[in-house]
Parts: structure tokens; C-alpha cells; sequence
């Protein structure tokens, strides 16, 4: 009774999950969807591989002020940190209103690493060609550099770690790149984060086009109002956080026989970091940008109002129970590579 409810919950319209959003800032799923593939990793793991990680964790500089913070009563603290490591990296990004300099000295902010969550492969609409672009377009870094930069911290693979925060042990440090693991891992999974559409009639003074999707208008149904094509991504599977909740869609997606892992299809010849963003380019492609076909609304002309709601682009019923599913099956995905990498790199 309680799954019907919650999955009912979950399969909430397009409509109400836009209201919600509307106040959430852009990320790569929410604390729901990076919780929810924390948990699929969580149950694909042994008791003591489970302790491997949470013994890692421990040494966090923020393990009691973050990610053990407001366990429930009736949950293990070990199990509960697992989930919130994935949700950490949102949790340290510092409000646009806060300078670099105090963001720099800020015991909470300092860790924030805004060109980690992503890359921006560029396609252009109408194009033929689904595979991955050889080049990103240029960064500082990216989303496929520090997972492995990660890794190899984590292994002890490396003996200076550029994106270290000054003054944070060794330990701490570790800790922290585990916990980059879990939220790039399932960042890299969200497609929006792997592409960047170019169009130098809509976008003619940015290098990186739509930023993934965050500067293009979209409504998930005909009722709903705009947002961000990113933030519908973001979204898509609900905003119920609650460990309850987060361990009922997990149990809903591991009783799928259609996201078993011997169905996920993807698992075994995509190994590495850039087969998964392969995956998430094409994936955008296809059901984000509907091979070009999807009209395109800068959101700036709707913040604007020289554009009125009315005429944002909708989601179809068909196209948004495609995209539903699509996010389930990326999810779940991410929850198996999590597993196997932290089993990789901690031991098995």
C-alpha cells in the first residue's frame, strides 16, 4: 500500500513537478534522484564493502554536520551518509550573492567545485550524427577529468590532488573524493550534463550555447509553466527525499525486470567514464532536443515576458512518459557503476 502510494508520489504530472522546481536552483537530478541512485548502489554492495566507504567517510569534514545530520531515528547513521554523500556536492555550492573571496575562506563553500558537475559536448539541432563529439567544448576541467582524478585520489594513486581544499588532511581529502564519486557519477548519467547546444543565432555571445539546457524555456505539459529545459531533467523522477521515500522508488526500479542488470544492456561494453557520457549525449539527442525538432525559446526572452507562457514549447504526453522512463533507466544505470566503482576503488 505504502509503494502504490509513493509510486503514485513519483508519477506525480509534469504540472505539479514544474510548481516545485520553479525555486529549485539548476542541478544534476536532485537530492531525490542522487539519493535514489546512493541506494541502488547501497543494495548492490556487500556489508563489507558497504563498511569500506563508510569507514572513509568517517574522516569527512563535514561527516557530522552534513552527512550524518538529521539521520532518522530508525535509520543507521553508516547508511544514512551513504545516501547524503551523494547529495553533498549540491549542498556545498555557495549562493551567487557570496564573493569569491569569502566563498574561498568559507568553511562550507571552500569545497565547491562549479566546472566539476559537467562538459559540454556540442551538438547542433538537426544534426545526423549521435556519437560523441571527439572535443568538448574548452573548460578548465570537467566532468570526465575529475571522476578519474577522483579515482585516483581515492587509491592513493596520486600525490598532489590540484583541487584539494588547503589545509584539509589527507583522510578528510579522500573522503571528499568519494563523495565527488557519488554525485558526478550521477550527474554524468543525467543527460543535460554531458551537451551544450550551439546556436549562434540564439546564443551569439556564449561559448558553451545553452549550458546544457539551462538557457532554453520548456513546460512540461500544456498547463504547466516555463522553466528551464535543465531543470525539468533535474526533476523528472519527483522531489521526495525522505529515506522512506528514496528506499521505496528504489525497491519500485529494482523490482523492474526491465532494469535488471542483466537487461541494462549498457553495463557490459560501457566501462569507462566517456562510454557513460556517450550514452547521456545520445540521450539528449534524442528525447531533450527531439533530434532538433523540439522549437527553441531562449528562457531569458520568458523571463523577459517578449515571450508569454502560451508559447514555451510543451512536452507531449507520449515524448514525457518517454522521458520518464528513459531517467529510470538512467538511474538505475548509475546506481550499478557507482557500486562497482567504489568497489573498484576501495576493494571488493
Amino acid at each position: 500500500m505504502i509503494c502504490l502510494l509513493r509510486g503514485r508520489i513519483v508519477l506525480l504530472s509534469a504540472a505539479a513537478a514544474v510548481l516545485i522546481s520553479l525555486s529549485e536552483p539548476a542541478r544534476a537530478w536532485n537530492d531525490a534522484g542522487h539519493m535514489l541512485i546512493a541506494r541502488i548502489a547501497w543494495l548492490r554492495m556487500t556489508p563489507e564493502q558497504r563498511t569500506r566507504v563508510s569507514d572513509v567517510l568517517k574522516h569527512h569534514p563535514h561527516y557530522e554536520s552534513y552527512l550524518t545530520d538529521k539521520c532518522p531515528p530508525d535509520v543507521p547513521r553508516e547508511e544514512w551518509a551513504f545516501l547524503r554523500a551523494a547529495t553533498w556536492s549540491d549542498y556545498i555550492r555557495p549562493p551567487k550573492t557570496l564573493d569569491a573571496e569569502k566563498v574561498a575562506t568559507h568553511e562550507r563553500h571552500k569545497f565547491h567545485r562549479g566546472p566539476w558537475h559537467y562538459v559540454n559536448f556540442p551538438y547542433r539541432a538537426g544534426q545526423a550524427e549521435s556519437t560523441l563529439p571527439a572535443e568538448a567544448l574548452p573548460n578548465e576541467t570537467n566532468i570526465l577529468k575529475e571522476i578519474e582524478t577522483s579515482q585516483k585520489v581515492v587509491q592513493d594513486l596520486l600525490k598532489f590532488d590540484p583541487g584539494a581544499v588547503s589545509g584539509v588532511s589527507h583522510e578528510a581529502n579522500r573522503a571528499v573524493r568519494v563523495c565527488w564519486l557519488f554525485h558526478l557519477i550521477g550527474d554524468l548519467h543525467q543527460p543535460m550534463h554531458t551537451v551544450a547546444l550551439v546556436d549562434e543565432k540564439l546564443f551569439p555571445d556564449g561559448d558553451h550555447g545553452d549550458q546544457g539546457g539551462n538557457l532554453l524555456a520548456i513546460r512540461a505539459d500544456a498547463k504547466a509553466k516555463p522553466q528551464r529545459l535543465h531543470a525539468y531533467w533535474d526533476g523528472i523522477l519527483g522531489y521526495d527525499s525522505r529515506f522512506s521515500s528514496v528506499c521505496d522508488l528504489a525497491e519500485l526500479l529494482l523490482r523492474d525486470p526491465t532494469l535488471a542488470p542483466d537487461k541494462l544492456q549498457e553495463l557490459a561494453p560501457h566501462k569507462t567514464p566517456r562510454d557513460w557520457a556517450a550514452e547521456s549525449f545520445a540521450a539528449a539527442k534524442v528525447h531533450a532536443y527531439q533530434d532538433g525538432k523540439f522549437p527553441r525559446v531562449p528562457y531569458a526572452d520568458f523571463d523577459a515576458k517578449k515571450v508569454d507562457a502560451d508559447a514555451v514549447p510543451a512536452v507531449s504526453t507520449i515524448d514525457g512518459a518517454n522521458s520518464h522512463t528513459l531517467a529510470r533507466r538512467r538511474v538505475a544505470i548509475a546506481g550499478n557503476r557507482l557500486a562497482e566503482t567504489l568497489k573498484s576503488v576501495l576493494g571488493r
